[in-house]
């Protein structure tokens, strides 16, 4: 109730602000500027950005180049457009601006937000920093961050997994760098300096479990200014440890001076469709092996309630469909017809966010507050996800020297039934696909008043009371969509505080010193029901979960930026003092006492755990750049860290760079007038990791406790992993150098980087005697190595022709990833499995990172398929390389075209080279559902090859030709077993082709404006995963993996893919 009270409260004073800043605005004395935009040879220029600076109202000229705006004669108008150089020009008394553009001569004078928020010119930059804009972040919108840069960036590969739209996403910048299952690889995020915490609370495993999102969903893309990527050692080295894994900077947005107060308002509304990519038969129904004529064994229909309860899931051996009548699992007759209707089960979901932002101020002071509301229903009934953000930032200025910053960012999460994946009992797509072919979804729904329970006055064939899971089939382990989606409980709840403040002094005009700090404080709540009368749990349980995380920051520099003649020296050093606390409460139960009463009090067997860590790293940190004449670089950068989680006999580290640039147009001028631009840059660099944990390296005890008798009881355990106090971080080095060009005044645009990066010492876990009272210890071990290129090319191949520009931006990125060495004496590092135990992903030596291991069929020495006597395959004897889930080659297209004031936006991104092991299509073959096992189904398969008839006296087996025409009962059983005996019959390539986004939007003319409030209105068409245009696996998406952690290629009936599609509305006042 108090929230709902606060919220509402907020609510009402919102709309005052509104009501008095709308007046405010309309106050402010404004005036309607015109001109024309030409190029240098008097040709109008058509899409030139025009804007008022430091505010957000703008335009863009028409195909005629002209243009309308509103403006004040304090104001100034920023006349921009890809090739031209920018101008700024006064508005004063006129009210008629005409403007020539001019080409740009030197390309890449813009600068971006580097390391420890640093700006720097990317001249200066000797290794690749890519920059990615704000507004194409909320074009197509994403709910979680790292999903939205998916094929914009070359070198970062994302993977978003078949968990829902809660779900977290992995990203990967250049390859994995480390081999501990523990860590799983993933950059820094940075939000205005302050590092932010993205941990994973739950992932799917070998026997399920929930995606339970990562530290991303938090942010409201609407207050992003800018996400700038440090992908190498050198870019990230300034961080420490923390930047081993590539960085992600966030810069948002803060306020502008401007006449008046700014008020922009965005809305945007679209619809979830599933994709439905099942391509099953519907020739079979479901059945079994039964006596037929002559004793025979042939396929049939149940004949009573009992045997349609055996054959209700996952068992579509029956004869062919034929519309007779059948008992069904709920004792009704019905056509033995194909229904196919399970997938009806999902709804059509929808997303609606409303942002809304305030800001304004002076040369002294600025502000800016923003609140957005995004309420996500997703295609699960019951499923939903809700944001709420708030965001204030100021800025300050006292007399000449002093600046001051502050920002508070606030988020406020609820998750309601995050779905089960993998082999979770109530996975609900596992379950849908599961079903029977003849069944109607609906009729699974039970019991009105709690859908998915038995009804009052069923039978069950089990004998289930009133009230309890209304199963269709002989499996607790199958759960009814229904029951799972309304009678399971899965609610998070999470709290979140980014703050900080910055405080700079100008001592002299080259002489400057630095002070921020800053924190990231979240808690976050969970509460698990698993009800009574599920299949697999009749007597219920319930879990609840605490978390509180928090990490502050401080942080002080001193730098100089001083010229002597043509050199030029830009320095800083500094130091950081972090400290990290994370504290979790659990509290668990089983089997409730009172009927239906969900408190942890009332089960009979309860247990409770506590964990409490605090960890620090102190820090000092340098840089220096030396320049000559504008054209060339030189920096070299170093920074130590101490580390509270390590001995401190071990636990300072020192990773340095260095790095240069030349940019050689600007040093010779002698270069062919189609070469604008020509820079080359290299760079080499070193940064550790210490991938240990707090008290690592001592013994520590954590509580934990399970009920007796119905009563809490509490213990402490230290753990089966002995510490290690000789550890120390794992280092990870790495060179780069490339080039970057520019052609025809930027009308094309290339980056290429090759880069070599190798991670020594990586902390792994080896096995140790248990007669030491453990299982394993922490080592200095593992080595593996990333080398790869990536290349960036832009280009517009139309510009003002007819009033068309079309800009191309083109990514590619190769990786070839290799496990240098693990333990000693060991070659293979298990990862992970799915629930067929028949598959596991290995860190192999001298293969690349995650390699997928299984059961092949056996083979003879010449290479002849080895049956049993029934036709069945056979096992290999071990598991063998089947594959890599990891793609090697990842890219994307981005297409930019406007016309007058019509813009679209269309976004391609691929995968190539990966592999993965679909537990779907697995299944689907044993079910006999698949498309396969329609081949010969009556009977009249063949299989060809070798039976053993004996072992020689060398040990070798004897194997003799064999060939059998299989029965039906036979060849039932041969589909079963390949799926249980020969994984590498569902090893798929994983490539994808997908138009993974799509924006047209529309500017109303600002002359339609005039006599409005509004100073621009835009509406756009987007949408977002629209088509899978090239794939090589049937039934299932090849981004369906359940796992965001290092084990990458396993599929098994995850969340089906959807697209979405509407509208977008943005108005500024």
């Amino acid at each position: 109730m108090i929230k709902e009270k606060v919220y509402l409260s907020l609510k009402r004073v919102l709309t005052l602000f509104l009501m008095l800043s709308f007046t405010y605005a309309l106050m402010a004395q404004q005036r309607t500027v015109t001109g024309t935009v030409r190029d240098s040879d008097g040709a109008a220029l058509s899409g030139v950005t025009v804007l008022v600076k430091n505010t957000t109202t703008g335009t863009i000229t028409d195909a005629q180049g002209k243009y309308t705006i509103q403006a004040g004669a304090a104001n100034v108008l920023v006349f921009s457009f890809i090739g031209y150089a920018t101008q700024e020009i006064p508005v004063g008394n006129q009210s008629a601006i005409n403007v020539t553009m001019e080409l740009e001569t030197e390309q890449l004078g813009e600068v971006v937000v580097t390391a420890l928020g640093v700006t720097r010119s990317m001249k200066a930059l000797q290794s690749t920093v890519s920059k990615v804009d704000g507004a194409s972040l909320t074009q197509a919108r994403e709910i979680n961050l790292g999903s939205s840069i998916q094929g914009r960036v070359a070198g970062v590969n994302v993977t978003n997994p078949g968990t829902g739209p809660a779900g977290s996403s992995r990203v990967i910048i250049r390859g994995a760098k480390s081999l501990a299952n523990s860590f799983n690889n993933q950059p820094l995020y940075v939000v205005d300096g302050i590092p932010m915490d993205n941990s994973q609370f739950g992932r799917a495993g070998v026997w399920g479990g929930t995606d339970q999102g990562d530290g991303m969903s938090s942010i409201n893309p609407d207050d992003i200014e800018s996400i700038t990527v440090l992908k190498g050692a050198a870019a990230a080295a300034l961080y420490g440890s923390r930047g081993g894994y590539g960085v992600i900077n966030i810069v948002t947005k803060r306020g502008q001076v401007r006449k008046g107060i700014g008020i922009e308002f965005t809305s945007n509304y679209v619809f979830e469709k599933v994709i439905n990519l099942s391509d099953v038969q519907t020739v079979y129904g479901p059945g079994g092996i039964a006596d037929g004529p002559g004793g025979t064994r042939i396929y049939s229909k149940p004949v009573d309630k009992n045997q349609a309860y055996g054959w209700g899931a996952g068992s579509m051996w029956g004869p062919k469909l034929d519309g007779s009548s059948v008992i069904q699992f709920d004792g009704v007759s019905r056509p033995y017809s194909y229904v196919g209707n399970a997938w009806d089960f999902y709804e059509t979901g929808h997303s609606w966010t409303n942002s809304l932002s305030v800001s304004g101020g002076s040369d002294k002071q600025t502000y800016r507050f923003s609140f957005s509301d995004l309420d996500n229903k997703a295609i699960i009934p019951m499923e939903a996800f809700n944001r709420r953000n708030l965001s204030l930032a100021t800025n300050g200025k006292y007399g000449e020297r002093v600046t001051f910053n502050a920002k508070v960012l606030y988020s406020n999460e609820k998750v309601n039934n995050r779905q089960y994946v993998s082999d979770s009992p109530a996975n609900i797509p596992y379950a849908i696909w599961s079903l029977a072919n003849t069944v109607d979804i609906n009729n699974l729904k039970g019991d009105p008043k709690k859908l998915g329970a038995v009804a009052p006055g069923v039978i069950t064939p089990d004998l289930k009371s009133t009230g309890e899971e209304f199963q269709p089939a002989n499996n607790n382990w199958l759960q009814n969509p229904w029951w799972v989606a309304y009678q399971f409980k899965n609610e998070n709840i999470r709290d979140r505080f980014i703050t900080s403040g910055t405080l700079r002094l100008e001592i002299f005009k080259w002489l400057w010193a630095q002070g921020q700090i800053g924190m990231d404080w979240y808690t976050r709540n969970n509460n698990f029901l698993v009800p009574q009368g599920t299949g697999y749990s009749r007597g219920g349980s319930k879990n609840e979960t605490s978390n509180f995380v928090r990490e502050i920051n401080q942080e002080w520099m001193l730098g100089g930026d001083k010229e002597f003649g043509k050199f030029r020296i830009n320095a800083f050093f500094g130091g950081n003092k972090m400290i990290r606390e994370a504290e979790n409460i659990n509290v668990s139960g089983t089997t409730f006492n009172i009927p239906f009463y969900t408190a942890v009090s009332n089960t009979k067997s309860q247990s409770i755990g506590y964990g409490y860590s605090k960890s620090g790293i102190n820090s000092l940190f340098g840089s220096a750049e030396l320049s000559y004449g504008n054209y060339l670089f030189i920096t070299a950068t170093a920074r130590n860290d101490w580390f509270s989680v390590l001995n401190p006999a071990n636990n300072s580290k020192l990773y340095p760079s260095v790095g240069g640039s030349f940019v050689f147009t600007d040093a010779f001028r002698n270069f062919p007038e189609w070469l604008t631009y020509g820079k080359l840059r290299g760079a080499w660099g070193q940064v550790a990791t210490a991938n240990v944990g707090a008290y690592s390296s001592r013994i520590a005890y954590g509580l934990v406790g399970q009920g007796h008798l119905g009563l809490p009881m509490a213990g402490f355990s230290g753990g089966t992993n002995i510490p290690n106090p000789n550890l120390s971080p794992a280092l990870s080095t790495e060179f780069e150098f490339g080039t970057d060009l520019n052609f025809f005044k930027g009308r094309i645009g290339i980056e290429f980087t090759y880069y070599n990066q190798k991670t020594t010492d990586d902390i792994l876990a080896a096995t140790i005697s248990r007669a030491s009272g453990y299982e394993t210890t922490s080592v200095n071990i593992g080595e593996l190595s990333n080398k790869g290129i990536e290349l960036l090319i832009n280009a517009t191949p139309m510009q003002n022709l007819g009033g068309i520009t079309w800009n191309v931006s083109l990514n590619l990125a190769k990786n070839k990833n290799k496990v240098i060495a693990l333990s000693k004496g060991i070659s293979e590092l298990n990862v992970d499995e799915p629930r067929t135990r028949t598959v596991m992903i290995k860190h192999i030596v001298g293969y690349p990172f995650g390699m997928i291991t299984g059961y092949k069929q056996k083979t003879d020495d010449q290479g002849n398929l080895v049956y049993e006597s029934n036709g069945s395959p056979v096992r290999s004897d071990v598991y063998e390389i089947l594959g890599n889930g990891v793609a090697d080659l990842t890219g994307g297209l981005n297409n930019s075209i406007s016309w007058n004031r019509i813009r679209l936006d269309a976004l391609l991104d691929f995968k190539f080279g990966g592999d993965i092991y679909s537990g779907t299509n697995l299944r689907l073959t044993g079910w006999g559902m698949h498309k396969q096992t329609l081949v010969n189904r009556e009977g009249g398969m063949v299989v060809k090859g070798v039976i053993q008839t004996g072992t020689g006296s060398n040990g070798k087996a004897i194997y003799e030709p064999f060939t059998k025409t299989l029965n039906q009962e036979e060849t039932a059983r041969y589909w079963g077993n390949l799926a249980s005996r020969a994984q590498e019959n569902f090893i798929y390539d994983a490539s994808f082709i997908k138009l993974r986004q799509i924006s047209v939007e529309y500017s109303l003319p600002p002359k339609l404006l005039t006599k409005t409030p509004f100073t621009n209105f835009a509406v756009s068409f987007v949408g977002r995963n629209l088509a899978i245009l090239y794939k090589n696996i049937e039934n299932v998406d090849p981004e369906s993996g359940y796992s965001d952690g290092n084990a990458q290629g396993l599929d098994h009936f995850g969340m089906p893919t959807t697209r979405t599609y509407g509208f977008n509305l943005k108005v500024t006042f």
